[in-house]
């Protein structure tokens, strides 16, 4: 059966399971379905017809349809539809329509770079073609080509689109979204993400309502707040059954993600760069490219969903060695000396962890200028001789000589008011001429738009990355941009300021991960106020919120993976009483979550217990032994952590399975006495490593596992389950 099936004004996109279908009705490009794997052949039939309305007048008897109930692939403003746009552009005579028809197709083998951003990619054996329809506005030249990759292995479609102004005169976009899929309610409802700093990615379910459900940002970033995507799942949809459709927009900056239900109970689900204070400017010839949109349909449930996701995101978005290289477990010092710290206090540590199996020592803020507190220094990055007197180089060597590799912190996307770089560059300060600019946590933010900055921020890390054995940089963002302006650009392209500093910052990490293709990089932007696919693809990995106390990372790890693979949430064991919340947890807890991450500590070694420090040896080589299950084993969330009294997950990879679960709720009487577990061979047989206790694969999934082995006299009490398929 054909990847892409075309047939009769028909176009059919199959992957392993799942087709989307469209449909060409008089040059207009419609949906026709989205859902479980259909046969190649017309479905002409299912086709929703745009169809007669009395409030939009019509000439029926020539056959022109009307367009405000019609499920459109990429809606236009001012076509007569009353779906939510997702293409408007200011003409040269000051109107705003364009009337996009289809004039062509044609199929790739593989998938095509998109201009100047990041997306998911293919490589050679992968089963992937592209499909590129061709549309144009016959009377302005504007043309608009859809992209509709097909990831067949993966249960994933992938869309963008590519304009140009092929006219006489310029234009200006005024919105252009990636992608809009339209389809006939179910019963949805809506799943988001929201959160604040150290509160992240919280999950909101609520049923789709005609009013709609709205996810954006503009605060510059993909934020804390609105993470970009949004799922749609049928009423009875669980954990393991029922269908959803999930889409994932590809972008750091600012979106604007939405799902509505029309007055005919037509669903418009659509993403992309939020059209607020965005004009984009194209003159004759010129093109504008899109962020892709990632999305997928299961039949499996919101755990199947996730899955679809994780594997593209592992496999096809993540690059580098660090895509399938062990990640070394790492020591972030923030938390055991903040900036309070000397080589000594370094050297200590690294002596210390390295005695623990420790692999990777982070310096975090304050190794620069003269940073003894966050008022100063950010864009002065000449090492500290008051706190790194031997020298970076040196201090670098003599961990090394530990057996650790070494990494550090930059934040290059800042500077300090006081500081050097903003004496000799003021301009190069993000700034509305003539007004002083805005200050947020004693920071400026540099104007990544100007290709000079751009060459300072990649010529600051890069000179360290040179002149060191370096191997691990973590990039932090600590604001959000506010009073947008450029002493660099032109006044009429203010209106794209904030997508230009989103490709400045692409260019800059393209350049740096392409330079220094060993150093692993970790995303930052107080905690995980930028965690998205745009971002994965060059760090795979990111800290995945400031928030350390095992109790709430288990939810904020739990929502984060509804769309993103657990290997690339950086989870750290940090020390009790935990410094954000205060709470004492046990270490076994701590550790156990933790594995629900890229796995790390973020605490003094040197302060550590004798009997703890036997437990985290102990910990680290299980951890290191098994690897391969928590970075490239399905994940199942087998409970629900914001609402059961257990939090349990699992890993199950080439006949092992890895289950944790943490007691988040303790009461008298425990009602929850077994969870069953997901994705067995029913008929093996697996064995308990720690018991020697033998189970058959349907009795786990069927009965379960016991949780009394989890009950203590508190809460958060914690334990391990390691199996393995018997030969």
């Amino acid at each position: 059966m054909d990847i892409i099936y075309i047939q009769n004004n028909q176009f059919q996109l199959n992957t392993l399971n799942t087709s989307y279908v469209m449909h060409n009705e008089n040059g207009v490009l419609c949906h026709t379905y989205y859902g479980q794997r259909l046969p190649d052949m017309d479905h002409g039939y299912m086709a929703k017809r745009c169809r007669y309305n009395g409030d939009f007048q019509s000439n029926i008897s020539e056959n022109v349809p009307t367009l405000d109930n019609a499920l459109l692939e990429y809606p236009v403003f001012g076509d007569g539809g009353i779906t939510h746009p997702a293409l408007e552009v200011l003409n040269a005579d000051g109107t705003n329509f364009v009337d996009l028809r289809v004039v062509d197709y044609i199929v790739h083998n593989g998938k095509p770079a998109i201009d100047d951003l990041p997306a998911s990619y293919c490589e050679n054996g992968d089963k992937v073609k592209t499909l590129e329809i061709k549309t144009k506005d016959e009377v302005s030249g504007v043309e608009a080509r859809l992209f509709y990759a097909v990831f067949y292995d993966y249960d994933v479609i992938t869309r963008w689109v590519k304009i140009t102004n092929n006219g006489k005169n310029a234009i200006t976009l005024l919105k252009a979204l990636s992608g809009n899929i339209a389809f006939d309610n179910k019963n949805y409802d809506v799943i988001t993400n929201f959160g604040t700093w150290a509160r992240e990615r919280q999950i909101e379910r609520a049923p789709l309502l005609h009013s709609g459900a709205i996810v954006e940002s503009n605060c510059g970033s993909s934020s804390h707040y609105a993470n970009p995507f949004i799922i749609m799942a049928e009423h009875n949809t669980t954990e393991h059954s029922g269908e959803s459709i999930g889409i994932a927009l590809a972008y750091s900056g600012n979106h604007k993600m939405s799902a509505n239900l029309s007055r005919y109970n037509v669903v418009n689900l659509s993403a992309g760069i939020s059209p607020d204070n965005f004009r984009w400017n194209l003159e004759q010839g010129e093109s504008f490219s899109t962020p892709e949109l990632v999305i997928s349909f299961s039949g499996n449930g919101l755990n199947g969903l996730s899955q679809n996701f994780h594997t593209l995101i592992k496999n096809r978005v993540c690059r580098g060695i660090y895509r399938d290289k062990k990640r070394p477990v790492l020591l972030n010092l923030w938390e055991a000396c903040y900036f309070d710290f000397t080589d000594e206090t370094i050297k200590k540590a690294a002596d210390s962890a390295a005695d623990l199996g420790i692999e990777l020592l982070v310096i975090d803020d304050g190794w620069f200028g003269k940073r003894n507190n966050d008022h100063t220094s950010l864009g002065d990055w000449n090492v500290n001789e008051d706190k790194i007197k031997c020298g970076l180089a040196d201090l670098c060597e003599y961990v090394n000589s530990k057996g650790l590799m070494l990494g550090i912190w930059f934040e290059p996307e800042m500077v300090s008011p006081e500081s050097e770089l903003i004496k000799k560059h003021p301009e190069w300060v993000m700034q509305i001429r003539g007004r002083k600019p805005t200050e947020t946590r004693w920071q400026l933010m540099l104007d990544l738009t100007n290709p000079e900055v751009c060459d300072f921020v990649y010529d600051s890390v890069a000179y360290v990355l040179k002149n060191t054995n370096i191997q691990y940089v973590k990039w932090d963002y600590n604001r959000t941009m506010a009073h947008i302006g450029s002493a660099y650009l032109k006044a009429e392209q203010m209106g794209e300021y904030y997508h230009r500093y989103i490709l400045g910052l692409y260019g800059v990490l393209d350049r740096l991960t392409t330079d220094f293709p060993n150093v692993l990089f970790e995303g930052c932007a107080s905690g995980g106020g930028r965690f998205d696919i745009g971002m994965l693809y060059y760090t795979p990995q990111i800290w995945t919120s400031d928030d350390t106390d095992a109790v709430e990372r288990v939810e904020i790890q739990y929502g984060t993976s509804l769309i993103y693979p657990m290997s690339c949430q950086s989870a750290h064991v940090s020390v009790c009483p935990n410094h954000q919340t205060g709470r004492t947890v046990s270490m076994q807890a701590r550790h156990i979550f933790a594995l629900t991450g890229s796995f790390g500590y973020e605490l003094a070694p040197e302060k550590i217990a004798d009997n703890d420090r036997e437990y985290i040896k102990e910990f680290i080589k299980f951890y290191n032994d098994n690897f391969d299950v928590f970075q490239s084993g399905k994940y199942y969330r087998l409970t629900n952590p914001t609402n059961d009294d257990f939090a349990v997950f699992q890993y199950v990879y080439n006949g092992r399975v890895i289950v944790g679960a943490m007691q988040m709720s303790n009461h008298a009487v425990n009602l929850q006495n077994t969870v069953r577990l997901k994705g067995l061979e029913p008929n093996g047989i697996y064995l308990n490593k720690a018991t020697g206790k033998k189970y058959c694969g349907s009795q786990l999934m069927q009965f379960g596992l016991p949780l009394n082995v989890c009950t203590g006299k508190n809460d958060y009490c914690a334990f391990v389950w390691d199996l393995s398929l018997c030969d």
